[in-house]
């Protein structure tokens, strides 16, 4: 049975701290997971030619450095730098989602495939278009409020920021970069970091065979093997009501 933060509400998470052994189990698993879909993506190398631009080498040059940054951000939040992993989720879901939109291959995407192999921007905006005419308006707008709380992270405002600081007495504000140790970093935070991490490796795992890269087969036995037999039990009782906004409530 798998840690109980893979299926955990980030809200939830944030409210709910302390589950220190729990979150061990899930680093020790994901850590795991994220080297065995690695070795699955390393098989690729010396596959694909430099002049060659077909699509599977796109997805796979994609879906590699999405994979690469779900490592960076697991390595970050576990040494409580959450500011950086805060921008690699940013990137993993714009990496999964380019890799999406050239793999429906039509007419568009196939010509944005071209621009892509000329060194062009294929904005986020595309995807969501395409999300809009194949999903619906609503599916198009879920996406793009989701883009857009996660960029704020990468520029800065105010409310992205804060989730760097607790409260003092009279409510004033602390950095919690102050000590060098980053032992002020509260565990709110990481806990709720942790919990959208695993939702990113559960989105990466499915696109990793929606895109034709993996097999289910291969990803369910990347999974398997990773999993430990007994899940850690919580400690705590789960509380409501939270004192701080989370990861990425009011940013």
């Amino acid at each position: 049975m798998p840690s109980i933060v893979w299926n955990r509400d980030p809200e939830e998470a944030y409210i709910n701290p302390y589950e220190h052994d729990a979150q061990k189990q899930f680093v020790r698993e994901a850590q795991k997971l994220l080297d065995n879909l690695y070795a699955l993506y390393n098989r690729f190398n010396m596959t694909f030619a430099r002049d060659d631009i077909s699509l599977k080498k796109a997805i796979w040059m994609l879906q590699i450095d999405a994979l690469d940054a779900l490592r960076d951000g697991l390595e970050s939040i576990s040494t409580n730098r959450h500011r950086i992993a805060a921008q690699m989720f940013r990137v993993v879901v714009e990496t999964l989602d380019l890799a999406a939109y050239l793999h429906s291959n039509s007419p568009a995407a196939q010509k944005n495939l071209r621009k892509w192999y000329e060194n062009e921007v294929i904005q986020h905006k595309i995807y969501r278009e395409y999300i809009g005419k194949t999903l619906g308006k609503t599916a198009e707008n879920n996406r793009r409020d989701f883009y857009n709380q996660l960029s704020k992270f990468t520029h800065r405002t105010y409310r992205a920021l804060q989730k760097s600081y607790s409260l003092g007495q009279n409510d004033l504000l602390v950095y919690d970069g102050h000590d060098l140790s980053r032992s002020s970093v509260l565990p709110h935070t990481i806990a709720a970091y942790y919990a959208n991490l695993a939702d990113l490796i559960t989105i990466f795992c499915e696109e990793a065979t929606a895109r034709e890269i993996l097999t289910q087969s291969e990803v369910d036995q990347a999974r398997q093997s990773s999993l430990e037999a007994a899940t850690v039990p919580r400690r705590f009782a789960i509380q409501t009501s939270p004192n701080w906004p989370g990861i990425l409530e009011n940013t």
